[in-house]
């Protein structure tokens, strides 16, 4: 619990530094001073950057807290060495799961806006318009599916993150992952060690 209370509060604190940055750009502009406004437009830049990678860096730091019971810290360096020992799984479990995570966020929207539409449009009963409810379906199953897709992404991760730590710590005769998950795993290293022979990318060592 205090691993991720530790976690949300730098994930606020940047969070509180760009919102203090907003509000001067706001008055900077009154001030039409050019450089002031590249500068500070830099900075939000460079505190964006800065929130997307703690974000990701918090994520894997809670499964590494999962795994051994370590504290944020520590958690954090270890989920930074496992990232940076397996760049090549990671980023190509990331990129398909990415994509898959978008299409689910446009899928469920779509198909409950159009349920939606066929249930009120073919109703026994009149209706005063379409195009109100049918927004407010759509935004709704947006929200629920981004909710829902953000606690598969992170299964997702989780799921990564134990079966390297499971090959780490274990001899192949006592490893915990099933027999189909290994399979999968061999054949999406061996697609991004192809792809990255392609482009001239050393190979993972």
């Amino acid at each position: 619990v205090g691993t991720a209370a530790f976690g949300s509060l730098i994930i606020a604190i940047i969070k509180t530094i760009r919102a203090v940055l907003m509000y001067i750009q706001k008055k900077a502009k009154t001030s039409k001073s050019k450089v002031v406004q590249i500068v500070l437009m830099a900075i939000q830049c460079l505190m964006w950057c800065v929130e997307k990678c703690m974000k990701f860096l918090n994520k894997n730091a809670y499964i590494q807290t999962a795994i051994y019971g370590t504290g944020f810290c520590t958690s954090c360096r270890k989920a930074f060495s496992l990232i940076l020992r397996n760049i090549l799984r990671v980023g190509a479990v990331n990129m398909v799961a990415d994509f898959i995570l978008f299409i689910g966020r446009l899928f469920i929207p779509v198909v409950t806006t159009l349920c939606a539409y066929f249930g009120l449009a073919y109703q026994s009963g009149s209706t005063n318009g379409l195009i109100l409810p049918l927004i407010f379906v759509f935004i709704l199953s947006y929200f629920i599916g981004c909710m829902y897709s953000e606690i598969f992404g992170m299964s997702i991760e989780t799921i990564l993150c134990c079966f390297i730590a499971d090959e780490e710590m274990f001899p192949p005769e006592l490893r915990y992952a099933e027999q189909g998950l290994r399979t999968t795993m061999q054949i999406t290293q061996q697609e991004a060690a192809k792809n990255d022979a392609r482009i001239g990318v050393a190979p993972e060592i």
